[in-house]
């Protein structure tokens, strides 16, 4: 059940949530240094002060009911806010809260408060204003009422503009301008810039179930009722994003063409700034600005730039967003790129055109490429004419020089096996691993059938093989096997040169035993998590004693014999079959899998039966040891 669903919300009491929270945000510093100090508790107050502050230039306070968190407190820093006042969720701070703050951080230069166009905040902002004039502090006032939802209201509401008055203004007194320059810019963009929000619910009080609401066009951050309700027509849970994108839009272009900003505005040149309120998810925001930034309308005002989208000015986690429109100038862009402190600006970043590229579908090639390619097309052009001279292909394997007849061996017996694998792993998984395992046989018996199969040489045949796999056999099982050969592959040519003398059954086991620990460090499983590597490992390790066998030589054999016997590499592939037998077997008495699907089924669908994929490893080692034991006949 969501936190949504449940009520959940980490928090300790509703009435320490604003308190506590600010106290956890003022134990970080900014990147400059910085940092922040907080009203003592004690004094009822919730003031948010930069700490390097000296009073020197214009002090910027702005503030407001809490729960639109990061505004107001995690905006201030060198470069935006001086000051923050806090009240109560959605509750304007007392008069005494902004005259603290402004008695705090005011000097000769005077200050500028910052305020939303709400009842309580004009109200306790503006009497604060007055008497501390009274005082003798230089203060000025604006106004933020960026709202467009309401073309009709004679009060619009101050939104996520805010913090473009934020920024820019904090930018001019970060630079020495004085009071009455950056109260008339600071209007300026108030009065320019026009927001629209929309919301599928209401933000979530602390402690208190969620309202249930329409989704609206235009609701409030404190929750006031929009400009309608919309209706998105679906009951899925999902709402088509392109739609709600134009609805919005749509209006806000309508409510900020109303602007009158010294004429009409401009056709191009615009700031947008993505707000989310609180409850989208990283991925919705990326996909809200997509398509907000090719949204016809918005193309035709030129958005030049953009802030966000990121969590700015919320409604607790009201589920939901909105868009804010600024024209600018170089006054203005400038100021808004500024550098600033406080990390919950994420800065301005220019609009550009979308690029792609296509993805090469072929590796770098070297020098050493192209001599392997010029072998496989000799190969395939060898193969070719014997099979059109009638005469099967031949080439040598360590013990065996019969490589094709084997490889087709265990490719026809997996053919043979589909139906007997998918019905074991019906009992564990979802009953594919045979004809996923057949699917990567007929690819690679294609390929052999087509002469694209260098069979004499070993390098090259693992690589293509790992092709084969990657894109004939599909699944988890497709990418660990394919993963096995090219390792094994790229290994085996790495010891050509250095290992050219060694005995072949070894060079086989060192670059398989390479191949199979890449596809466990991928893949992630074990001996006994009951997969195909319990079959496949007591296969190599009785390979490795084969070879060990050889090395000790024959006793009774002349050294010319022993050595020729040496390279040749004899391997014992009925040892192999034998040890990937018993450990295919073995994995009918693991009572828990630890990989794969099988590792949620219960262990009693698993006792008793062997894992499908161990399985199918153990009939291909079967096969090669009769194919062998055929071929010496």
């Amino acid at each position: 059940m969501s936190s949504s669903e449940s009520g959940r919300q980490f928090i300790n009491q509703p009435r320490q949530v604003v308190g506590e929270a600010l106290e956890g945000c003022a134990r970080l510093r900014h990147p400059d240094g910085s940092g922040v100090r907080l009203s003592d508790p004690a004094s009822g107050m919730r003031l948010v002060v930069r700490d390097d502050w000296a009073r020197d230039q214009v002090a910027l306070i702005s503030g407001g009911g809490s729960g639109h968190e990061p505004a107001h407190a995690g905006f201030v820093g060198a470069g935006m806010l001086t000051a923050a006042v806090c009240g109560e969720l959605f509750a304007s701070p007392t008069v005494d809260a902004v005259l603290a703050a402004i008695r705090e951080v005011t000097g000769e230069a005077g200050a500028l408060l910052i305020v939303k166009n709400y009842t309580g905040d004009r109200l306790n902002f503006g009497l604060a204003a007055e008497r501390a004039r009274q005082e003798g502090f230089k203060v000025e006032m604006v106004i933020v009422a960026d709202d467009v939802a309401l073309p009709d209201n004679p009060q619009p509401r101050g939104l996520a503009g805010t913090l473009l008055v934020h920024k820019v203004t904090g930018a001019l007194a970060a630079r020495g301008a004085g009071l009455k320059e950056i109260t008339a810019v600071a209007r300026r963009v108030a009065d320019s810039c026009s927001t629209l929000g929309v919301a599928f619910n209401v933000g979530r009080h602390p402690g208190k179930p969620r309202e249930q609401r329409a989704p609206e066009l235009g609701l409030g951050i404190h929750g006031e009722p929009g400009a309608m309700a919309l209706e998105l027509g679906s009951d899925s849970g999902t709402h088509g994003v392109h739609a709600v994108m134009d609805t919005v839009v749509t209006a806000l272009v309508q409510g900020h063409s109303r602007k009158d900003v010294g004429g009409d505005l401009p056709a191009s040149g615009h700031l947008l700034l993505i707000n989310d309120l609180g409850g989208c998810s990283a991925l919705e925001r990326s996909l809200l600005l997509e398509e907000a930034l090719t949204h016809p309308s918005l193309q035709a005002l030129g958005i030049h730039a953009v802030v966000g989208p990121q969590p700015l000015m919320t409604s607790l986690d009201m589920h939901g967003f909105s868009l804010t429109l600024l024209p600018l100038d170089s006054l203005l862009d400038e100021a808004l790129s500024a550098s600033c402190a406080p990390v919950a600006w994420p800065g301005v970043q220019p609009v550009t055109p979308l690029a792609h590229f296509t993805p090469s579908q072929d590796a770098v090639r070297t020098a050493s490429d192209e001599a392997s390619d010029a072998r496989r097309a000799q190969a395939k052009a060898d193969c070719q004419e014997r099979a059109a001279r009638g005469v099967k292909s031949r080439a040598g394997l360590p013990g065996d020089p019969q490589v094709e007849q084997r490889l087709r061996a265990a490719l026809e017996i997996l053919l043979a096996s589909e139906a007997d694998l998918d019905r074991l792993d019906a009992i564990s998984g979802d009953g594919d691993t045979g004809s996923t395992f057949a699917s990567g046989a007929r690819a690679v018996i294609e390929a052999l059938e087509d002469c694209e199969l260098a069979c004499g040489d070993s390098g090259e045949l693992m690589t293509t093989i790992g092709k084969q796999l990657a894109h004939g056999m599909g699944g988890s099982s497709g990418v660990l096997l394919s993963t096995l050969f090219t390792a094994a592959a790229t290994r085996w040519k790495e010891q050509s040169d250095a290992h050219g003398q060694a005995p072949l059954g070894q060079r086989w086991h060192d670059a398989l035993s390479h191949g199979v620990a890449r596809m466990q460090h991928y893949g992630g499983a074990s001996r006994g998590d009951r997969s195909l590597l319990d079959a496949l490992l007591p296969a190599l390790e009785a390979l490795q004693e084969s070879v060990q066998s050889d090395q000790q030589g024959d006793q009774s054999a002349s050294p010319a014999e022993s050595r020729q016997e040496i390279r040749a590499g004899r391997v014992d592939w009925a040892a192999m079959a034998r040890a990937a037998r018993q450990g295919a077997d073995a994995t009918a008495e693991m009572a828990k899998a630890r990989a794969g699907r099988s590792a949620y089924v219960p262990s009693a669908h698993l006792v008793g039966n062997s894992d499908p994929g161990a399985e199918a490893v153990a009939r291909v080692f079967e096969a090669l040891a009769d194919a062998a034991e055929e071929a010496a006949g």
